[in-house]
């Protein structure tokens, strides 16, 4: 009546396995007493129903033993039918023994065997197989809990080290974002990065090549998450070894579009946008490969989208990007992003969107770049509750 199914936890020696069966066999022995007690047969007999109970149980366990090999083998449905059936083929072989064994035991005449055997032996059968398949669906059962408990173990060690590798990753990617914003005399520049996930696709960058004159670049790779955030790695490599005080915008995003176009997947690409900035004059230069055009945000209210530029990284080998100018003034203020801040969304479903971006930067056109940087974050965080759908970075330049 032991369960045999492979699946159960490994098994101990089968003489061990018998021993621990005893005390099962023992509760059936007082559950056939107790029935034949109560319908008051003149013939039973403690004793008798006890040895009767552990042979018959002993016989079925070493029975079924032999038979495990075969039911176990079987698919599910299948291993229920044949395990019923060899649990009850070998209590009735068993049954049938124990009542000869007490036969014999008694010194009753052998005639009486077909007659003890229709009152005990049936009964015995009857009982040893509902014990059996009750024994046999709690084992499988207790077999499965285990399982499910080991499994539901092993993807916690599995999300825990997962977690662990994320957060190494995302400490490397923040590694490759200005760990401090460099400043030039004449602008204010800041910068934030906001993953939708541990870990993202956007980046943006500032160098400064002398003490008047900044190139700073804003980069979103489609997707999100640890795909995202290898192509991003390589895109900051890029232009960390291309990007030069006389390399023109439009010749960087070039020669970033051709080692782009060579390690890219078919269905993924870069947008990407890089200006240079000559404080002083006030010169203003940048080339936009698909980028979510920039902001600049005039003293004057005015307002100047700056939808000039090309395809995005990584899809036309060869593509040229042209540089344009514009010339900025004490007051303006640059407001460079990801679509990840303009696609943010509220509980209904509703975009932040570029006009509540340039209402918030026009309402707040006399803010530091780090307070404009810290207004717009806010207003977004509040807007979509925190939530958000797409990694996006802004970077805010002020014009002093």
């Amino acid at each position: 009546m032991a369960s045999f199914s492979s699946k159960i936890s490994p098994q101990p020696g089968f003489g061990r396995r018998l021993l621990a069966f005893q005390w099962l066999y023992l509760v059936v022995a007082i559950g056939l007493f107790a029935i034949v007690w109560i319908t008051d047969w003149s013939h039973a007999n403690f004793f008798g129903v006890i040895v009767y109970s552990f042979v018959t149980g002993n016989l079925t366990t070493v029975a079924m033993t032999r038979f495990a090999p075969w039911f176990v083998s079987l698919r599910s449905p299948y291993h229920w039918p044949a395990y019923v059936t060899c649990l009850f083929v070998s209590a009735l072989a068993s049954s049938a023994l124990g009542v000869l064994l007490i036969l014999v035991m008694f010194r009753l005449p052998f005639s009486n065997y077909l007659a003890e055997f229709w009152i005990s032996g049936r009964l015995g059968t009857v009982v040893i197989t509902i014990v059996g398949i009750i024994y046999h669906a709690y084992t499988e059962l207790r077999s499965r809990n285990v399982e499910l408990q080991q499994t539901v173990e092993l993807e916690q060690s599995h999300s825990q080290q997962q977690g662990q590798e994320l957060a190494k990753a995302r400490e490397i990617q923040e590694g490759l974002l200005p760990k401090k914003i460099p400043q030039v005399r004449g602008l204010e520049i800041a910068g934030a990065w906001q993953p939708a996930r541990v870990v993202g696709g956007d980046y943006y960058d500032v160098l400064k090549f002398s003490e008047r004159k900044v190139g700073i670049c804003i980069g979103d790779v489609v997707g999100k998450g640890i795909s995202a955030a290898l192509l991003m790695a390589n895109l900051q490599a890029s232009f960390r070894a291309f990007a030069a005080e006389g390399v023109s915008p439009g010749t960087l995003c070039q020669q970033l579009n051709g080692v782009i176009c060579n390690n890219i997947a078919t269905d993924k690409f870069v947008t990407f946008c890089y200006c240079t900035i000559e404080a002083a004059e006030g010169r203003f230069m940048y080339a936009s490969a698909g980028h979510c055009p920039p902001l600049l945000l005039r003293a004057s209210g005015a307002v100047v989208s700056l939808k000039e530029g090309g395809t995005p990284l990584g899809i036309m080998p060869g593509r040229t990007y042209v540089d344009t100018e514009a010339h900025l003034e004490a007051g303006d203020r640059l407001v460079l992003y990801t679509d990840g801040l303009t696609e943010a969304m509220d509980a209904d479903e509703q975009e932040f969107g570029e006009a509540r971006l340039v209402e918030l930067g026009t309402r707040n056109i006399t803010l530091s770049a780090a307070e404009l940087l810290a207004t717009i974050m806010k207003e977004v965080s509040a807007f979509s509750g925190g939530s958000f759908q797409d990694d996006f970075t802004v970077v805010v330049v002020a014009v002093k």
